[in-house]
């Protein structure tokens, strides 16, 4: 696997060293205007019951920075799902500002998300948290919005890039300068058609690519590549390896991609759920310290990834 030539200054941390992220053309830059390719984690749903709300913890940052290496961790709220933002808008939003600070603490970026797959439905709604959010964050160089997680099968054009316009209008009134990652029809998939009318009238705006190596092969980072040729900038928000043989070497494929392309990508998901995606097994610790056998093969395979990336 090609790795990224890319590494922190002695007694820096990632984001001192980086500063604020930028996307110059294609490629999301640090400070200097050096691309940058970042490597961590996103946790799961945020909802309350659904498991995953139990990793949001300072402790679980603080582990995957020291044991994985995590450079960047996304804070994944759910919103119009049961027990999600809006049916309790305290608990989740609270959540979130805990991997928010819990990254500031430790020198980390992360992801704020919108973890929708309906999110043209609740504009207003998705306006007033991420004003919240720029309110009380935007100050922070380690901060980057993710103004929708995964569009369906609608309309770039007539569908969520009317909704991404009002919703970064309103965090650039208050945040002219962090980074804004949107998503694109089909799962982030249809990076195609985002670059065939991308986002022009603000500036720092990338676009969110999902894969699972189980589901997405070639064929995507195929079109994948060709969007970037067009000029947008990439952010694998999301991707997922259940960790046999055959999804190994299709993950190697990927990260290899990633690397080559200076892509930075948060793997799906800091859970115990039994999935083929959790990187835990069932009651796995929620305060991190977790040894290779409370790792799942997919954790495994995430963990060496990780925390080798940069190296």
């Amino acid at each position: 696997m090609v790795q990224p030539n890319f590494c922190s200054a002695d007694n820096e941390t990632i984001v001192e060293n980086n500063g604020l992220l930028k996307v110059k053309g294609n490629r999301i830059v640090n400070q200097y205007g050096n691309p940058i390719s970042l490597a961590g984690n996103s946790l799961f749903w945020s909802n309350d019951g659904w498991g995953g709300e139990r990793y949001y913890s300072s402790r679980v940052v603080s582990w995957l920075k020291i044991d994985w290496n995590t450079s960047i961790i996304r804070a994944a709220m759910g919103v119009e799902d049961p027990g999600g933002y809006l049916s309790n808008r305290a608990t989740n939003q609270e959540r979130v500002k805990i991997i928010v600070e819990s990254a500031i603490d430790l020198g980390i970026y992360v992801i704020i998300d919108w973890h929708s797959h309906h999110a043209e439905d609740y504009t207003d709604e998705a306006i007033i948290f991420f004003q919240e959010m720029a309110t009380t964050y935007g100050h922070s160089k380690n901060v980057i919005y993710e103004i929708y997680n995964e569009p369906l099968d609608v309309s770039w054009s007539e569908t969520v890039k009317p909704y991404a316009l009002k919703v970064i209008s309103a965090v650039r009134s208050i945040d002219p300068d962090n980074l804004i990652i949107v998503g694109s029809p089909e799962w982030s998939q249809r990076v195609d058609l985002v670059a065939e009318d991308p986002i022009t009238s603000f500036e720092n705006i990338a676009y969110s690519l999902h894969f699972y190596t189980v589901h997405h092969q070639k064929w995507l980072r195929d079109r994948a590549s060709i969007a970037l040729k067009k000029g947008i900038a990439l952010f694998v928000t999301e991707w997922g390896s259940i960790g046999y043989q055959t999804v190994d070497a299709e993950t190697d494929l990927w990260m290899s991609w990633c690397a080559n392309n200076m892509i930075s990508h948060c793997n799906w998901a800091v859970n115990d759920k039994t999935e083929e995606w959790s990187i835990l097994v069932p009651a796995a610790s929620t305060s991190g310290h977790w040894t290779d056998d409370e790792l799942t093969k997919s954790g495994q395979l995430a963990k060496n990834i990780i925390k080798n990336w940069n190296k």
